[in-house]
């Protein structure tokens, strides 16, 4: 019987064990807290032919276990490939990353291939197990793939009919050497397209542009090419707050001389972008995703724009689940970086009140500090990070603020403090992960929800 190692006890390892060991393999789980420790990986390494090793996302590459399999030349692959050896061909794969919006928009895109009545499934960073679906064996007709960078590196194996990067912005740089080796191994999403595929450029980004108008990035890319922009350029963009589609795909509004006269002839409007469920322009940004993959499909604009008309929010990203007098609650706990906060912040137009704070992910901070300052009313900070922070305030005059610790704290110092009647927003948008105090973004979102019902909701 063939043997492999799967490294890490979560989703992703769990889903690559059942799948394994449906498709015959001995499976040796290791994961230092629950299952085998990684000292009993290094000796079945040394004592055992052992084909591959299955990492999940999260292990650093630093690991010991991982190096000793280099030395022995135990090839180390993703859950991701090898769900993908072993998923129906028949399935189209739809593939999305970038630092933000990569949830919303993979989950939002499955929801949209299920309301346009194809069988479709969600899978990836969003949550789900990608070998666990696999191994489920359900009949359908697409996976959308939520791919994290973790889930891009060391050689992607594989092919998405469709692919996008959303956007990039700074993240994760405890992991990566500097932020374009970040930037890059998100572009691997397009290494396995071939000319028949499809990949969606955003023209609005640019960190994006920068890298894409170097020669040996724009080669990666084989697919043909389909633009979106929140501006009046590309394939599927925006203008004079209209969400519009080239009637010729191949074509670029911004390619068209005097489009301000041709716009009628070349292309047509889908909806008003007023009209789409999910607000703000990083959401307009996520939706142009959407409709050039169902542009790609086939799915009729009526289809398109009823869905988007009326999808609801996820939890986590932008969430009004709880007001007290006229003070609204809004759980963001999903704005794990920088770019994500601000766009939460220029969401809101009326007196915020910030939660802010986390780990320290060696970023910085200014960008987010100096709108703070800009537009918001008062700043109470959680987390390890919170020093960091404070000197970033103070640097640029900022003095609206307090470091109460933990949500429980300011929840409290809220609830004896503020007055509810005033029209306001309270922002729980850390701008971080916080996995000092929570185990994910979920969970921080949940202990926020239930400790503001339980805290502000009972007085």
């Amino acid at each position: 019987m063939d043997k492999a190692i799967v490294f890490g006890a979560g989703l992703s390892g769990l889903g690559a064990k059942e799948l394994l060991e449906k498709n015959g393999y001995e499976v040796y789980l290791i994961d230092d807290k629950v299952a085998m420790p990684s000292t009993e990986g290094i000796k079945l390494l040394n004592e055992e032919k052992i084909e591959f090793i299955v990492k999940s996302p999260g292990i650093p590459w630093k690991a010991e276990l991982l190096k000793v399999a280099k030395e022995k030349n135990v090839k180390v692959i993703s859950e991701i490939d090898l769900a993908y050896r072993y998923v129906d061909k028949n399935i189209k794969i739809i593939s999305f990353t970038g630092t933000n919006g990569k949830t919303t928009t993979s989950t939002k895109m499955a929801e949209l291939l299920n309301f346009s009545g194809f069988r479709a499934k969600l899978a990836g960073n969003a949550g789900f197990s990608f070998a666990k679906l696999v191994a489920d064996e359900e009949k359908l007709d697409y996976v959308v793939l939520e791919l994290s960078s973790y889930q891009l590196e060391n050689n992607p194996q594989v092919h998405s009919n469709i692919a996008g990067i959303i956007n990039l912005t700074p993240d994760h740089l405890t992991r990566y050497n500097s932020v374009e080796d970040y930037y890059i191994t998100k572009f691997d999403i397009f290494d396995k397209q071939v000319e028949s595929d499809f990949a969606l450029i955003n023209l609005d980004d640019k960190e994006f542009k920068k890298l894409y108008e170097r020669n040996e990035i724009k080669e990666k890319i084989k697919s043909e090419k389909i633009y979106l922009s929140t501006e009046a350029k590309g394939t599927v963009f925006a203008y004079k707050n209209n969400i519009c589609i080239m009637k010729d795909l191949k074509k670029r509004i911004d390619e068209i001389e005097n489009f301000d006269k041709n716009v009628d002839k070349v292309a047509e409007i889908l909806m008003k972008t007023d009209e789409l469920s999910l607000k703000g322009k990083h959401n307009l940004e996520n939706m142009l995703f959407l409709i050039g993959s169902a542009k790609i499909l086939n799915i009729s604009n009526e289809k398109i724009s009823e869905f988007l008309k009326s999808t609801a929010a996820l939890e986590h990203r932008l969430e009004n689940f709880f007001i007290k007098g006229n003070t609204t609650f809004i759980n963001d706990s999903k704005g794990t970086n920088v770019e994500s906060t601000l766009k939460a912040i220029d969401s809101f137009d009326n007196s915020i009140i910030m939660i802010l704070g986390g780990d320290d992910k060696k970023i910085d901070n200014m960008p987010l500090i100096e709108r703070v300052k800009e537009k918001v009313d008062f700043v109470y900070l959680i987390g390890d990070n919170a020093q960091i922070l404070i000197d970033d305030m103070e640097k640029i005059g900022y003095k609206n603020y307090k470091n109460l610790e933990t949500v429980e704290n300011v929840l409290n110092y809220l609830k004896e403090n503020i007055d509810f009647s005033k029209n306001q927003t309270v922002l729980f948008s850390p701008a971080t992960s916080s996995f000092c105090q929570f185990k994910s973004f979920e969970h921080r979102g949940k202990v926020f929800k239930e400790l503001t019902k339980k805290i502000i909701g009972n007085f």
